[in-house]
């Protein structure tokens, strides 16, 4: 595998082939609350606008994108400090399987976006591969369940 670079997007100079992988993995694995995919555009307008309350991370390999992660913090009185939620991960099809997201985790853990004290996501419960992933980076369920 070729080197993968872990690049904060602070621009819009990747908005179309951002917005295309965000279609791409909410057809692929729709959510349990249907999003508007016509607000795509304000998230990644908000995000390069204000850094400090969310980023999206590109990966890419070369000149070409790999896939993308969307990062959100929020303080936690549980954790004492900034939890960080991986509200979106995405890897495109054709660069599956070759230890991509499990090497942004291990970016994450080396360079704690936030300052972090710990990260959380959501998995479908469908998207067993990506379970399987998580778990083995050492992500457990919570006793609580997330309510919205």
């Amino acid at each position: 595998m070729a080197t993968i670079n872990f690049i904060t997007m602070n621009d819009v100079e990747h908005k179309a082939e951002v917005l295309t992988m965000m279609h791409g993995l909410h057809s692929e694995d729709e959510s349990a609350s249907p999003a508007d995919q016509s607000r795509f555009p304000l998230t990644i307008d908000f995000f390069i606008a204000n850094p400090s309350r969310g980023r999206i991370v590109l990966f890419e390999e070369g000149t070409s994108l790999r896939g993308y992660a969307l990062l959100v913090p929020y303080w936690s009185n549980e954790f004492g400090g900034p939890l960080v939620v991986v509200d979106e991960l995405f890897v495109t099809p054709m660069a599956r399987n070759r230890g991509i997201a499990r090497t942004f985790f291990r970016f994450l853990g080396e360079h704690w976006p936030f300052e972090a004290v710990a990260l959380t996501l959501e998995v479908s419960p469908g998207n067993t591969g990506a379970r399987r992933l998580y778990e083995s980076l050492g992500f457990t369920c919570r006793r609580n369940s997330l309510l919205t």
